[in-house]
């Protein structure tokens, strides 16, 4: 009902649901943040007094009190609201709320009147010059408007209800602190998750003494604030792609070497060397001996002394291909199996530890048929070497009355090197099995950081790797979560996509998901990376303090390769070197042969202490470089993205993120790494290879011989494999020399595991970079990266440095050196060396 006079009316019928928003330009609102609100004239104090309040937005329906009048208590719709033009003599309560612009740029203040809604849908009608607030016509059951009745009081009324301006005193509503629908329950909007959820519930009747700015609940915000209303959590779900599929390629793939006709080469090899030593074994036992002693230097000499380490070493170096493979591919191969584990991302290494001391880390976190495999592959490599290289030995047998040195073969050292390859045999069929008969949910073979990234883009897991860039062990600041690598899609859309994830969890605030809502509010053409001076001011302890501290930044290298070891490991190989050169041309010492120490006449069984021990010995310590130089290896190969990262220039992706250098041959790394002008890579690879030579010629250039002129046994050398081995030594010893790491080479943590190298990627910009979107192929993605993006004349130029993240925040980790709309990368590790 109106009042006479009141000018033109204009009436508004919307959905209880649905907060609906009025704006009209005004001058006189006030700045308001996202969260609060400031109202007009004489509310103004105290709505701000109430925006000191909680943040969250609170979802309520009104409904009018049994306490109104008999003509409206007698309404069947209760719940609606009036807004027409102040009537004359009423007192005016106009409530002006100030919405910032979502878009980001500056636009004159707007004026919103903020109204409840009804179930009904919206109807809109032109309206007046001022706006207050009535009750709606509908809620006096059907009554149209008549100007005999004053509509003041329905009109103070609906103003009290909404600005808790009535009686101080009155105990609030049930009814206006939630729905009838929800009960208690109040749904408010989540900013950090992207959905409404449910509110703590708030005491039923709130004490009388609370101030009304207090008990003021902030209206909702408008609807277009948010793409998703729905109070239903978008989650991850697995799926199984459509068969036979373009688009969604099977997750089958398996590295090269682990497929089983690369396996069973392997396989082959390790039962012809059972064969073989098995059959020298019988042969020499039942013949006596297998041919007969042609002195050194012979070509059965090379035969029975080097051959047998040859072999052995041709098999090693095959099985360090195989454990690189399983390595890198076993994490991606546990998430996409049936029973996935838990902390997968951070205690399964990628690379490859199991060379001088056994690696168990697979078999302590659930992947016990991979440990065990492993450990068979140690022990091998670890004495097969030296054991073949005491395997055959001179013996004096007597036949027909006439005596004469034959070669025969040891019978406890070859059983043990029986058992010790059968090991081996059965650790690489566990490989095959494993890898034969599961999926290993890979698209492709991961080798490089650029696939890495591919397989992350859509996770929802990001948000925990939030500040993980500067901790000294990512592991740890990780909660244990069972994650899995395969086809997703979320709970409320169709799309399929492909990652790793966690199921039925919500998507993150990193996730490609949740839209950016600071884009596009950022500075832009500063000329430095942090455009927050006040935030980097603040707190050098702190996030940003740590991230420009040369001591955070430079923090971590393998312990091996620090400076104190570097050092002493130089030291200690020069002065076993100038030792051993000493003791061997002193005195002719070598060449004239020198006494055993230890008995020389053989067993029965062929055994000789002095054979034994002067084969055994040498190889063993030459084995133990060469296993010692694979952890060096290994490190500069995976570090040397990150090293041409960290140039102030930048780097190519051909040189950086695509980079496989632990993944490929041995002399393939040193020919490519020269072609890059990686030459410290190149030199320690092809030294990894070479320093096999110390085992083999260790093992055999020393035997016991009869010394007539002495008239007693020597232990005498084989002089050329003699000098060839001073001369491996000594580029042994000089490369230590090449060991050192450099500046560029140094992080804030390991690169170990997944979950280290994902703590440098979690909020690059690269994760939603268009042109990486989702590549079905690895030739697909190389292309995306060695080609300029659209509208670039120039190829992209990536480093490892402060860069600024999607969130808007200041992060260390890859991206692209340039990027049009961002600061420029801060890289701090100089010149590049």
């Amino acid at each position: 009902m109106l009042a006479p006079g009141s000018g033109n009316v204009s009436l508004r019928t919307v959905s209880s649901n649905r907060p609906q928003v009025q704006r009209t330009e005004s001058q006189q609102s006030v700045a308001a943040s996202d969260d609060y609100y400031s109202f007009s004239e004489h509310n103004a104090n105290s709505s701000r007094s109430a925006s000191n309040g909680s943040s969250q937005l609170t979802i309520v329906r009104y409904a009018t009190p049994n306490s109104h009048p008999a003509s409206l208590s007698s309404s069947p719709a209760i719940s609606r609201t009036h807004l027409a033009p102040p009537v004359p003599g009423a007192a005016r309560s106009e409530h002006s709320v100030n919405i910032p612009n979502l878009e980001g740029s500056t636009t004159q203040p707007a004026q919103h009147t903020i109204r409840p809604v009804d179930d009904k849908p919206a109807q809109m009608q032109p309206m007046a010059e001022s706006l207050s607030r009535r009750l709606p016509d509908d809620a006096y059951a059907g009554r149209q408007p008549t100007p005999d009745v004053d509509d003041s009081p329905y009109i103070r009324f609906a103003i009290n209800q909404l600005t808790r301006e009535g009686e101080s005193g009155s105990p609030r509503r049930p009814s206006s602190a939630a729905s009838s629908d929800t009960g208690a329950d109040r749904v408010v909007w989540d900013d950090g998750l992207g959905h409404f959820r449910r509110a703590p519930e708030a005491p039923k009747t709130p004490s009388i003494h609370q101030p009304d700015s207090q008990s003021l609940q902030p209206p909702p915000p408008p609807v277009d604030r948010f793409p998703n209303q729905s109070v239903e959590i978008e989650a991850f779900v697995p799926v199984d792609p459509p068969d036979d599929s373009l688009l969604y390629p099977p997750l089958n793939h398996v590295p090269v070497v682990l497929r089983p006709w690369a396996l069973a080469p392997a396989i082959l090899c390790c039962l012809l060397m059972i064969a073989g030593i098995a059959f020298s074994n019988v042969w020499s036992h039942r013949h006596q001996g297998i041919w007969d002693y042609d002195g050194q230097g012979g070509s059965r000499y090379f035969v029975v002394q080097f051959l047998p380490q040859i072999l052995a070493v041709l098999i090693t170096l095959w099985t360090f291909l195989i454990q690189a493979a399983v390595y890198r591919t076993i994490p991606f191969a546990t998430m996409a199996s049936e029973k996935p584990l838990t902390r997968v991302l951070q205690n399964l290494p990628i690379l490859s530890q199991n060379y001088v001391l056994p690696d168990l880390s697979h078999l302590l976190h659930g992947e016990r048929v991979i440990g065990l495999s492993m450990f068979t592959i140690w022990l091998s490599n670890m004495i097969a070497i030296p054991l073949l290289s005491c395997l055959f030995q001179a013996k004096w047998f007597v036949t027909g009355g006439e005596g004469a040195w034959r070669w025969t073969a040891v019978q406890a050292v070859g059983w043990t090197l029986v058992a010790v390859y059968a090991l081996l045999t059965i650790g690489l069929t566990l490989i095959l099995l494993r890898f034969a008969r599961t999926w290993s949910g890979l698209m492709w073979d991961p080798v490089c950081l650029a696939d890495l990234i591919s397989l992350i883009q859509r996770s929802n897991i990001l948000y925990d790797f939030e500040h993980s860039e500067i901790v000294p062990h990512v592991g740890e600041s990780l909660d244990p979560r069972v994650l899995r690598l395969g086809y997703w899609r979320l709970s409320t859309r169709t799309e399929i996509f492909y990652g790793i994830a966690e199921t039925d969890a919500p998507i993150g605030k990193s996730s490609l998901h949740r839209l950016d809502k600071n884009r596009g509010k950022q500075p832009h053409g500063l000329s430095k990376v942090s455009y927050d001076v006040e935030q980097q001011g603040l707190g050098k302890d702190g996030y940003e303090g740590d991230l420009y501290s040369p001591s955070v930044r430079h923090r971590w290298t393998p312990w091996f390769l620090r400076p104190m070891f570097v050092i002493a490991w130089t030291v200690i190989i020069c002065a076993l070197f100038i030792a051993f050169v000493a003791v061997s041309f002193v005195h002719d010492a070598i060449r004239g042969g020198f006494p055993p120490k230890l008995p020389t006449l053989p067993s029965t069984g062929a055994f000789s202490s002095s054979n034994f021990l002067y084969s055994f010995i040498p190889a063993l310590i030459g084995n133990l470089l060469f296993l010692s130089w694979q952890h060096i290896d290994v490190y500069f190969r995976a570090l040397q993205p990150f090293a041409t990262l960290s140039s102030p220039e930048g780097a190519t992706a051909e040189q950086s993120l695509l980079l496989a250098y632990p993944a490929c041959l041995p002399i393939q790394v040193t020919i490519l790494a020269i072609l890059n002008k990686h030459y410290k890579v190149a030199w320690i690879s092809f030294m990894a290879t070479l320093s096999a030579v110390l085992p083999i010629l260790a093992g055999g250039v020393f035997i016991a011989l009869w010394y007539p002129m002495h008239d007693q046994i020597r232990i005498a050398a084989f002089m050329p494999a003699f000098y060839a081995l001073v001369v491996f030594c000594a580029l042994y010893t000089v490369s230590f020399v090449c060991i050192w790491p450099g500046r560029n080479r140094y992080l804030p943590h390991d690169v170990l595991t997944l979950a280290d190298h994902i703590s440098f990627l979690y909020q690059s910009p690269l994760l939603s970079d268009k042109l990486l979107r989702e590549p079905r192929s690895r030739a697909d993605l190389i292309t995306r990266l060695v080609i300029a993006p659209p509208g670039d004349r120039e190829y992209p130029v990536y480093g490892f440095g402060i860069y600024v993240g999607r969130d808007g925040k200041e992060h260390l980790g890859i991206d692209r050196f340039h990027r049009p709309g961002r600061a420029d990368m801060l890289i701090t590790t100089g010149s590049m060396k």
